[in-house]
Parts: C-alpha cells; structure tokens; sequence
C-alpha cells in the first residue's frame, strides 16, 4: 500500500461511518454461548462470580440505589462484610431498571444481566478506535478497533452471562485514557478532565483492578516530565490536578460516610482514594511552587488535607494489605483461584490464542512505539510494559492488558506498512508481507472463534447434576427466613458457594467471594470440620446451626492443606493420609456409603443420612462414585429395650438410592450389664417423604432373636425413643 493509498483510505475512513460497525461486530462475537446462557426458557450465567453479582443486582434492584454490604448467606452462621465493587451492581441494577421502567422480575432481571456484558462490553472497540483516531490516524483506529473485537481475551470478559466487574475495568480503562487524552489536546479541557475525573470514580467503585490504571498513568507522567518542556509541563500539572481533583471530591462520600457501606468502608476504595488525594495535594504543592494556581487553591488543599487526616481510618491501609494477601498472594488458598494462575504456563498454543501472535511481536511495538516517541505513544508504551508481565503471572491483569496491547499492537502494523512500502515498493510485496504476517498473528484468534459449540456453564464442572442437586435442596428442605435464616448448607468444595446461595437459596459457610480476612477464614473453618472425626464435627455443625452437607469428589490433601495441616510431613508417610481420611468426617460420608469399604456401619455417622445422590457419576479408583451426594443431620430415633448383658444388637436397613444403587446400612451397640440397648437410626421407613433414598424396615438382630421395625420420619427428625420388646434369653 503507497503512501497515497494509505491516505486516500484515512479520508475515505474520515466520510464513512465503516467504524459504526466495530460494535455490532463485537457483540456478534460475544453473544456465540447465546444457546448456552438461555437453556429451555432459563437463563445461566458464566461460572461462579457472575452469580454472587447477579443476587446483589437484584437486592440493590429492589433497594435500589442500596447495596447490601453484609450477608447473612455467606460466612453462616455469623454472616460477612462484603466489599465487592458495589458501583458496578448499582450502575446494573440502575440500567435493568430503566429498561424494565422499575417493573422486572427475576427472569427480567437474569436475562438483561447476562446480555449487558455483550452490549456494554461490546463498546470497548468504538471507545479504542476513538482514541487511536485522536492519536495517530483513521486507518490505525480501524486495525486497532478490530483487533479488540476479535481477540479472545477482550472477548472473554465481555462474552453473554459473564456479569462480573471485570469486562468494566477494561472498559473504564479505555474511556479514562480517552478522556484524559482529549483534556490534554482539546481546547475545552476543563470539561474532559473533569469527565476524567469522573471515570476514575467509577473505575474506583465498581472493578478490583483499576487502582493499576492509576499507577500506570502515573508512571507514565514521571516518564514524560523529563521530556516535556517547561510550558507543557505546566500544563500536564494544570489538566491532571483537575482530575485527580474531581475523583478527590467525588469519593469523599464512598469514604467518610457508610451511605453505601453501612457495615464498613471497603479497604480497596478507601486506600485509592487516600492514594488519589495525596497525588493530588502533590499536584498542588507542585502548581503552587511554579507559580500556575493561586496561593488561595493551596490553602484550601491545606485546610482539606487537616480534617481528611483527622477522619480518615488508617487501618484500613494494614486490612487492604491483609486482604490482598490472603486473595493474591504466595498461599494456599490464593493459589486455589483460578485467575491467579500464571497463564505463562500454559504453553504457546494458549498464549497465542488468548493474545494473538502479536504477543511475540510486542519487542518491536515496542521499539515503534519508542521510536514514535509522542505522549500518548508513552502513555501506550508504559501500559505494555507494565501489564504484560503481570498478566503474564496473573490471569486476572488480562483485562487491564486490552487497551495498550490493541493500540500499541495496531500501531506495529502501520508503521510496518509504511517502511515496508518504503523499502519493498515493487508490486505492493512489502504491503502484502505485512498483510500476510498480521493475518497470521491473527490466525490462532480467528481458529477459536466457534458457534457450534455453544455451552458455559451447562458443560462446566459437570453443572448440570450439581445444578439438579441446588434445586431438589430448594424444593426439597425446609423453607427458611431469609432475613434470619434458621439453618445453612456445608459443602467440602468451597467454590460452590455462590451457586448454593443462589440456585438453592440458602445460605453456607465458604464461597469463592474472599476479599476479606472472615470470608477466607470461612474457607479454612469449612475444611477443619471435614477433616475431623464424624463425633467431633457434629459439635461444630450444630453449633454453627449447618443442617444440610454436600459431598463432592475432592483431593483430600487439599481438604487437609486449607484446614492447617502440614502436607509435606504427611506425604512422608503413606500409611498416615489414608488413616486422617478414614477418620474425617469427609472419608466417613464418601467411603462408607458404598465406596471402597462397602459397608455404612460407622457408628459415628448415626446422626448423618443420605437423602440425595445425583444419578450421575464419575469413576474414582475403579468404583462409580456420584458427582454430588446431600447428607442431613438429623436427631435420629431410638430403638431401645432390653435383652441378655453384653449382647450385640444390631439394626440393619436396605437403602435405594435415585439411580438404582443398593446400600446396606447398619448399627450396632453392645448391651450394658443390665441389658439396655439404644440404637440411634438416622433413616425413616416411611414412603412418602421429601428424602430421594428410600429404606426398608430395619431388621433388628441379637444373639436370639430377629425383629423387624417401622421407624416413622416424625420419629427421626424428632429424636423420638421406639421401645422394644426382646427376648432375653
């Protein structure tokens, strides 16, 4: 492509709305799991998180604009503090509402949540090429704008039912540096920076990630101080005091009052703005210094600075330090979180598709965007340098990585044309070379796009039993207050939590929200019940008012590792896990109902009864072991009577479960030295109950006689004593 062509194209871009079309393009890619979102007339959203923020829309919908800060349902039964973004609920619940005029229902409010993603995300590309067309030309803008569109991991955070923060941050990012752009070349600046301004306090309030924007900004204008001359400088101070200024003034409110969190300020929002303000009163003291504000600004600044110290708790700085700790840092519980994963290691061929070749590209951007050398280019530039490696180290900074990586990116592939045309001129072979190498950059992306494959959630973790399992708890066990609920759920593998909440409706222990020290400690208590013996976790049930258990396959070691037991010295000797499994309450539930031992004789497990298992199930050391099965903790009935001194008594039942699966049940005791003999049984005979497991009479065996007995469900839950007559000889 000549240089003549390559203009002739910019103002052919400049009289054509083609740019308009980079938004229906994105929300086509982004709506390819449509068929797997909308299920027979419901409607599933994306993995685990989007769910917790789903609940908290529909809260603040019916509150609207509060956003409940503590919940009962989580951490049960003390209940957490909650600091998750609560601007990106209010700013959900906000556009539900005035699309429905105030009137959704759940189903409403679920369906217009899984698609905003798509429609709102799919703005990321109109917002890229803006800032690519204000910086360079239109033909960049373009290549930059489809680049956003098509690459997976723009896609990904974006695509339908993933209603999670995160596709905002990216997009926030995006308008932050579009609008600080603008007020640093736009005459009315003023007005873009305080829209700025007003970026940064959304970005604040409503993602994790945006505090790096920030410090990516930042160490950007540390870099161009030294290249910008004296009247420039002035004004870089000048443009950023007005925004830093506006985001100041704007979070006053999200931090020293609890409008929006009655229970506590969230650590992250405050320590951003404390960090926000004190570049500000920086900006200031530096203006004043070179004589481009009145002295009045800096005293008012002064004067601000005295009561903000004054009211301000600085101990949310050690509880942010705390919380990024245990969530991001080197343990065992931030190592179990997905995003946290160096995506490093997950070979080439993943790299390449989540970024595209350009990822092995990025040494010469970043050499062009040096050799460019204008302020936004360094504004790109330091973006590049700074999320790619910790993206690189941590999944979750990909949002983050969108907006320099697709500039800078976009920009390669025009400044490669140019001296491609400059140095292979002869029947366009430099322009074609270029076009052939951007195509195969692009090649690994434009491979995974696939819409015949259109399942999320439905394929994910066999979700499909798990989900049959949330909705026979909810249909299945007893109503409870939703303000004060009566009892909760325990499940071994904590990252079902939000599904519980949400499908089942009721509340538990440990979920996949673990922004604070209680929520991550509800982890940790999670796992120290199923690790000790049935007996002792009984105690701790009860008194945590946890009535129903959900059992899945699990690696016990991890089980053992977040409950505070030293793995390594475990693995030294073989015999030792093996023998804290059989003992756990967990082992107990798995292994005694028919896995491995065969035999659910257990005497410690007379208070626990099986009521659902899922027809599914999965192969676990050559046996066939259900994905999911649900334990009640139930008083038991009392078989008692009297027989010879020293006899075994012995009841035994035949259980059946959903899927054909015959287990035979049992307990024993030994009679005292009058006698006296009480057999707690957990399984009611009766036929007509919630329970999926059915039981036969119990065959009750002594030394000499053989009885059989009808226990009654009222009976069970009731703890009712049966009285037995037995011969005694």
């Amino acid at each position: 492509m000549s240089e003549n062509n390559l203009d002739n194209t910019n103002k052919q871009l400049l009289r054509s709305p083609i740019w308009l079309f980079l938004w229906p393009l994105a929300v086509i890619l982004r709506m390819c799991n449509v068929f797997g979102v909308f299920v027979n007339g419901q409607v599933f959203q994306y993995a685990t998180d989007p769910y917790y923020h789903l609940r908290r829309i529909i809260l603040t919908f019916n509150n609207f604009p509060h956003v409940p800060d503590k919940d009962i349902y989580l951490n049960f039964s003390t209940g957490a503090t909650t600091h998750w973004p609560y601007g990106f609920d209010i700013i959900m619940a906000a556009i539900i509402s005035a699309l429905t005029f105030g009137k959704a229902d759940t189903w409403w409010i679920e369906a217009i949540g899984a698609l905003l993603p798509v429609f709102i995300g799919g703005l990321l590309p109109l917002v890229i090429y803006l800032i690519v067309a204000d910086i360079t030309d239109q033909f960049t803008a373009v290549v930059a704008g489809m680049l956003t569109a098509l690459l997976p991991m723009t896609i990904h955070y974006a695509q339908i039912g993933n209603l999670d923060h995160h596709f905002f941050a990216a997009l926030c990012q995006g308008l932050f540096w579009l609008t600080y752009l603008r007020a640093s070349r736009k005459p009315d600046q003023s007005l873009w920076a305080v829209l700025a301004g007003i970026v940064l306090l959304i970005g604040f309030t409503s993602t994790t990630e945006f505090p790096f924007v920030v410090a990516i900004h930042c160490s950007f204008l540390f870099l161009i101080w030294f290249k910008a001359k004296n009247e420039r400088r002035n004004e870089l101070i000048l443009i950023n005091t007005k925004i830093f200024a506006t985001t100041t003034i704007l979070l006053l409110p999200c931090v020293f009052t609890r409008y929006f969190e009655p229970n506590g300020v969230s650590p992250l929002v405050a320590c951003s703005w404390l960090g926000t303000f004190l570049f500000f009163f920086f900006l200031v003291l530096l203006a004043s210094w070179r004589k481009i504000i009145p002295y009045f600004s800096l005293i008012l600044t002064l004067l601000l600075t005295i009561i903000c110290i004054f009211f301000f708790d600085f101990s949310l700085i050690s509880k942010l330090l705390n919380e990024f700790q245990q969530s991001q840092g080197n343990n065992i519980l931030a190592n179990l979180i997905k995003e946290n994963d160096p995506i490093i290691f997950a070979g080439l061929k993943a790299l390449l598709y989540w970024e595209s070749g350009f990822l092995l590209l990025v040494p010469f951007t970043v050499y062009f965007l040096i050799r460019r050398s204008g302020e936004a280019d360094f504004l790109v530039l330091v973006g590049l340098l700074i999320v790619q490696p910790l993206t690189l180290a941590h999944e979750r900074f990909g949002v983050l990585l969108t907006v320099p990586f697709v500039i800078g990116s976009a920009i390669l592939i025009k400044e490669t044309l140019v001296i491609a045309k400059e140095y292979l001129p002869k029947n366009r072979l430099g322009e074609i070379l270029v076009a052939s190498i951007s195509l195969l950059a692009i090649l690994p992306c434009l491979m995974g796009i696939n819409f015949s494959n259109p399942t999320i959630v439905i394929n994910n973790r066999s979700f499909a039993p798990l989900y049959e399992t949330f909705t026979w708890l909810k249909l299945n066990t007893p109503r409870i207050n939703a303000k004060n609920p009566e009892y909760g759920v325990l499940a071994n593998q904590w990252d079902l939590g939000h599904w519980i909440v949400y499908f089942a409706e009721r509340p538990t222990v440990s979920s996949p929200l673990l922004h604070t020290p209680e929520l991550a400690q509800a982890v940790f208590d999670s796992s120290k019940i199923f690790v000790q013996p049935p007996t002792t976790a009984l105690k701790v049930l009860e008194s945590r008012k946890l009535r129903y258990l959900l059992i899945t396959q699990d690696d016990f070691l991890t089980i053992l590792k977040l409950a505070g037991q030293d793995t390594e010295l475990l693995k030294q000797n073989e015999d030792l896990p093996k023998k804290l499994l059989y003992n756990s309450l967990y082992g107990q539930l798995l292994l005694s109902y028919g896995f491995g031992l065969n035999d659910a004789s257990n005497y410690q497990l007379n208070r626990f009864r099986l009521v659902y298992e899922t027809t599914e199930s999965s192969t676990v050391k050559n046996a066939k072991v259900p994905i999911c099965m649900v334990f009640e903790i139930v008083n038991g009935a009392h078989l008692t009577g009297y027989t010879k001194a020293g006899t075994i008594v012995t009841a035994t039942t035949q259980l059946k479960t959903p899927s054909q699966r015959a287990i035979s049940y049992s307990v024993s005791a030994k009679t005292d030295e009058t006698g006296f003999f009480d057999l707690v049984v957990p399984y009611s005979t009766d036929k007509n109950t919630n329970n999926s497991i059915s039981a036969s009479y119990y065959i009750l065996k002594t030394s000499s006689s053989i009885t059989s007995v009808e226990v009654k469900e009222t009976q069970v839950r009731n703890g009712e004593t049966i009285k037995l007559q037995l011969s005694k000889d």
